[in-house]
């Protein structure tokens, strides 16, 4: 499976540090058989057009994060799709981690969560993260979800939905019948958006919209009205 290539698919809107991200990606996947695939939410291409400097395929689509990682995945060519968030950062050995898994253990998994900050709150959040993702098989997609071309489009792929896109996917995977393996290896993700909010009020909004679209079935077109506005 070494030998395959994988696509990183990565919605963005309006992301005023994609000049970075990228940068620090395209160090961490050269000599690596990796397409990078940034699928922008506004349609004038605000985000995408600061990248023409960059070795990666750009799409610009409506604004919403099920529909924007839909669209990338069919215009992606990899073996293998990862999905990842443009406030997240890859382990340097995430090539060979993605493809070994794929090869030996299953067709899916995530990586485990550790948040860039030094507040002790956050060890709880991703304690509980980790713990849901590797017991539960439920990571979401801030662990950077990846998944063989073949098994994503049989089970269904992203629904074009505006929130718990990643846990209608991964849903989806399990009703296939695919175990999700979460990795030892972390990922490390910005504590933005817990901040911006603070991270209580953040944590608790977060856990009741759990529960009303886990519990109640509520439908995620009206929970995003709960939802901060994505920035």
């Amino acid at each position: 499976m070494k030998n395959k290539k994988v696509s990183i698919i990565i919605p963005v809107f309006k992301e005023y540090n994609i000049d970075r991200f990228v940068a620090v990606l395209q160090r961490k996947v050269k000599n690596c058989n990796v397409e990078i695939v940034v699928v922008d939410g506004d349609n004038s291409g605000s985000t995408v057009s600061r990248l023409e400097k960059y070795d990666l395929k750009t799409i610009t689509n409506e604004k919403g994060r099920g529909t924007q990682l839909k669209k990338g995945a069919e215009h992606s060519t990899g073996d293998i799709l990862l999905f990842l968030h443009a406030d997240t950062e890859l382990p340097d050995n995430f090539f060979y981690t993605v493809t070994d898994t794929c090869d030996k253990i299953s067709s899916c998994g995530a990586f485990s969560l550790k948040i860039d900050s030094g507040k002790h709150l956050y060890r709880i959040i991703e304690f509980f993260t980790n713990l849901r993702a590797k017991y539960l098989q439920m990571p979401f997609g801030d662990q950077a979800i990846f998944v063989e071309r073949e098994t994503y489009f049989k089970s269904g792929g992203f629904s074009e939905i505006p929130i718990f896109e990643d846990v209608d996917l991964v849903e989806k995977l399990k009703k296939y019948g695919v175990k999700i393996h979460t990795l030892e290896e972390k990922i490390t993700t910005s504590p933005r958006r817990w901040e911006d909010e603070g991270i209580f009020r953040a944590t608790i909004r977060n856990w009741y919209l759990q529960i009303l679209y886990f519990v109640f079935k509520i439908d995620p077109h009206y929970l995003k009205k709960f939802y901060r506005s994505q920035k």
